[in-house]
């Protein structure tokens, strides 16, 4: 009863207008299951956000080789979740794969959805626990297992006060494949029976590269001309200040330096743009012509970040300076680049853990130490080559969740079938 009262008023944040979209307010009724049925079965996958989105594409793409006969159906929570799959998938969406958003999590809501969209099997992406759509699920035997799932500390204090809740609706789990052990133990803790978890590693570690990675990043470093650049990727408030002041002493020593900023959520770019223009820097946005006056590039839309990685010296990724828990350090890992980040990696701890082992990312705590790490992969190329050589012969040892992903899925729709 309070989530169908409060709907209205999520609805409406949810769907808010952004900088390059309009909300995608004609589809405000999926939230409240009003859809037109399907009778296709789907294979269900749900991925909260763009972090989710990024992780899954491996996972989509793998189900739809194996199981070729089966549609695949994709839903997100938010908005910013729909556009980046939309980017990131829409080459290869077809009557095989579709969109759809989360509905509110109220009973009548999650019935009309689950009734409209009938799927075979439900894959959640991580860690979303919706306690009437897990206990909807179950009463429709359908299976609900959880891929790459991961608790971070955050959740762990969060899970204390909705102990009972979390409990009831992780009951409902068939299975849940984790990123570590210690994922599994705090899952096993929160009331997932454990002769149902098991340990499958990071799907983030199996993503393939977008198709055009490559001559994006060709594109964008012609563009930046010989500077020497650096990208500071999904930053968060409280983040840009320190990455400017940063970006700042770098530019004392290496007055053609240029940093390239890119915020997580792209509708916060006007407040962005007032801290640049504080600090006194010349920019530009992404798609805008440059100028070697100008210090900074700003990222005011998603799926680009991938290709501006891929076309820089040395990546910082965010989230990590102030306390987010970090975002994905796998990605400018995977196309071989010094990875840099600050101490706030709660939610990615197995991959740092990783980068950790094999002196493929540095970790740095504010903005002096921040640019005397990027300085020195400056002045020392040999040294970052070497760190970006590790990142990714860490990402290439960790491959094979996605296989094992695959195989465990195998088995619960042989079961279904059956």
């Amino acid at each position: 009863m309070f989530a169908w009262l409060l709907a209205p008023l999520l609805i409406w944040r949810l769907h808010r207008p952004g900088p390059d979209h309009d909300g995608l307010k004609h589809r405000r009724g999926e939230r409240l299951g009003k859809m037109t049925p399907s009778d296709n079965q789907p294979i269900w996958v749900h991925a909260a956000s763009v972090g989710e989105v990024n992780a899954a594409r491996g996972l989509i793409d793998g189900l739809r080789r194996r199981f070729p006969d089966y549609p695949v159906l994709l839903s997100t929570f938010t908005v910013s979740g729909a556009l980046h799959a939309e980017r990131v998938l829409g080459d290869k969406a077809d009557d095989q794969l579709s969109h759809r958003f989360l509905p509110v999590d109220s009973l009548s809501c999650v019935k009309r959805w689950l009734n409209a969209t009938a799927p075979r099997i439900g894959i959640i992406v991580e860690t979303e626990i919706w306690p009437e759509l897990f206990e909807q699920a179950a009463r429709r035997q359908l299976p609900l297992v959880m891929v790459n799932a991961r608790l971070s500390d955050k959740t762990m204090r969060q899970s204390r006060r909705f102990k009972r809740l979390y409990a009831r609706a992780l009951a409902h789990v068939d299975l849940a494949l984790c990123q570590s052990d210690m994922d599994a133990e705090r899952l096993k803790a929160l009331g997932v029976d454990s002769e149902q978890v098991e340990v499958s590693g990071n799907l983030k570690f199996d993503n393939p590269l977008p198709a055009d990675t490559l001559q994006s990043a060709r594109t964008l470093r012609q563009d930046w001309g010989l500077r020497p650049t650096w990208v500071a990727g999904s930053t968060r408030p409280g983040e840009e200040a320190i990455i400017l002041n940063t970006h700042a002493q770098l530019l004392a020593e290496r007055p053609d330096a240029l940093l390239v900023l890119a915020p997580r959520h792209p509708e916060r770019c006007e407040e962005v743009i007032e801290l640049i223009e504080a600090a006194g820097l010349r920019w530009r946005r992404i798609d805008q012509a440059g100028e070697e006056e100008q210090k900074v590039v700003l990222v005011d839309k998603l799926g680009v970040l991938t290709a501006c990685y891929a076309a820089s010296q040395v990546c910082f990724v965010g989230g990590s300076l102030a306390p987010f828990g970090g975002h994905n350090l796998l990605e400018p890992a995977a196309l071989g680049k010094p990875v840099l980040a600050g101490p706030f990696l709660d939610q990615q701890q197995a991959a740092a853990d990783a980068l950790s082992q094999s002196d493929a990312v540095a970790m740095v705590e504010d903005a002096e130490s921040l640019a005397e790490a990027i300085a020195e992969l400056w002045q020392h190329p040999e040294l970052a080559l070497a760190r970006g050589r590790a990142a990714l012969g860490v990402v290439e040892s960790g491959r094979g969740a996605l296989r094992l992903t695959l195989e465990r899925i195998g088995q619960r729709l042989s079961a279904e079938a059956g």
